[in-house]
C-alpha cells in the first residue's frame, strides 16, 4: 500500500535533517532517498463519484505536468533535492489541479475573442458576454483529480542553470563569463506522461449549452496546456482531447438517458403496483398489467394472464375487454404475435 504522496512531500521529507549544519553529507543522503521514495510510489486509485453535471477526461503527453511549482520546498545548499513544490490533494495524497488553476486558465484566453469566436465556430458570439456568463455567474470549476496512472504516476526531471563564475576570452582576446561553465542540474518533481486527469464542472445552460461549454474548456485545454513551463512542452494533454472529449460527453449523455428512463420504468412500475393493490376483480388487475401493451405484445398478454386463475365468467370478461384492445380471435399464420394471439384466445376458452 502507498503512503499518502502529499505528506511523504511536504512532512516526512524534512523530518530528521541536520539544520545545525546544512552542509551535512547526511543531509544530502537523506533527501536524495526521500526523493527517490516519492517518485517510486504507486499509490491505489480509487473511484469515485463524480462532482458537478459535467465531466470529462485528459491524459497527459511527454515530458509531463508541473503542479504547484511556487510552492516553498528548498532547502539551501542541499544538493539532489526536489526545489520545486508541489501541489498535492490533502486526503489523497495524490497530484491535484486545482480548481481555481483551471478556471484561471480558461479564463486568460477569453482576452482573445477570434479565437474564442473560432472554437465557437460562430463569429457573432459576444465573447465579453459568454466570459462573464461562464466566470461570473455560478459555473463552478472543481479540482482535477488523478483518475488513472500509467506504469509510473510521478518522475523526477533537472533545471540546468549556470554559474557563469567562469569567464573565457573572446575573440579579441578579452576575458568574458562563460554562459556554459558550471552546469548546476537542479532536480524536480512532475507528473509522468501518461497519466489521466477528470476535470469536473457544475456548468448552466446559457448562451451555450453545459456540453458545448465543456467541449470548448477541453480545447482550450488542449492548445493552451496548465500548469508551470507550458512553453516548453509540460502541462499538454493529447493532441485529440477535443475529439475524445466530445465522444466522452456523448456516453455520458448517453448514459444519463438510460438512468433517467430506468428511473421512469421504476416509478410507472410502483404505480402499476400500487394500482393493483387497490384492485380485488382479477380482471381489472390485468388491465392494469396490460394497459400499455398492443397487439404486438400478445406474448406478454399471455404471460400475464396464465398467471392468474380466472373462473369462466372472469375469462369471457376478459375475453370481451381485449377483443376491444387488440382485436378479435386472428387467422393462423406463420407470425409469432398472430401465434401467442390464437393461444391467448383459446387460453380464455374462445
Amino acid at each position: 500500500m502507498s503512503a499518502n504522496i502529499g505528506w511523504l512531500f511536504y512532512k516526512d521529507y524534512f523530518s530528521d535533517i541536520n539544520y545545525a549544519d546544512i552542509s551535512d553529507p547526511k543531509n544530502e543522503t537523506l533527501i536524495k532517498k526521500r526523493v527517490d521514495t516519492i517518485i517510486e510510489q504507486k499509490p491505489d486509485i480509487e473511484k469515485k463519484e463524480f462532482l458537478g453535471n459535467i465531466h470529462f477526461s485528459a491524459t497527459t503527453t511527454y515530458p509531463g505536468l508541473l503542479l504547484g511549482s511556487g510552492n516553498a520546498h528548498e532547502l539551501s545548499g542541499v544538493e539532489g533535492q526536489a526545489i520545486l513544490g508541489f501541489s498535492f490533494d490533502y486526503t489523497t495524497g495524490l497530484p491535484v489541479i486545482a480548481g481555481s488553476s483551471v478556471k484561471g486558465v480558461l479564463r486568460s484566453v477569453f482576452q482573445h475573442q477570434e479565437y474564442i469566436q473560432e472554437l465557437l465556430d460562430d463569429k457573432t458570439i459576444d465573447v465579453a458576454v459568454l466570459e462573464s456568463e461562464i466566470f461570473d455567474n455560478g459555473d463552478i470549476f472543481f479540482d482535477a483529480t488523478v483518475s488513472k496512472s500509467g506504469l509510473r504516476l510521478l518522475g523526477d526531471d533537472y533545471l540546468t542553470p549556470h554559474k557563469n563564475a567562469k569567464k573565457k576570452k573572446d575573440k579579441d582576446g578579452n576575458l568574458v563569463a562563460d554562459a556554459l561553465c558550471d552546469p548546476t542540474p537542479l532536480r524536480f518533481i512532475k507528473v509522468m506522461p501518461g497519466v489521466t486527469f477528470t476535470f469536473e464542472f457544475e456548468l448552466c445552460d446559457g448562451l451555450f449549452s453545459k456540453e458545448k461549454k465543456a467541449l470548448l474548456f477541453a480545447n482550450i485545454l488542449a492548445d493552451r496546456g496548465i500548469g508551470a513551463k507550458t512553453n516548453v512542452g509540460y502541462g499538454q494533454f493529447e493532441s485529440n482531447l477535443a475529439q475524445k472529449v466530445k465522444l466522452q460527453i456523448d456516453d455520458y449523455q448517453e448514459e444519463l438517458l438510460k438512468l433517467e428512463e430506468a428511473k421512469k420504468e421504476k416509478e410507472q412500475q410502483a404505480q402499476k403496483e400500487e394500482a393493483l393493490a387497490s384492485l380485488d376483480s382479477n380482471v381489472e388487475k390485468i388491465k392494469v398489467s396490460i394497459a400499455s401493451y398492443t397487439k404486438a405484445d400478445t406474448k406478454l398478454i399471455f404471460e400475464v394472464v396464465e398467471a392468474y386463475a380466472l373462473s369462466d365468467d372472469e375469462k369471457s370478461e376478459l375475453a370481451d375487454f381485449l377483443e376491444g384492445h387488440i382485436g378479435a380471435k386472428p387467422a393462423p399464420k406463420n407470425k409469432a404475435p398472430i401465434k401467442w394471439a390464437i393461444k391467448l384466445y383459446e387460453l380464455l376458452g374462445r
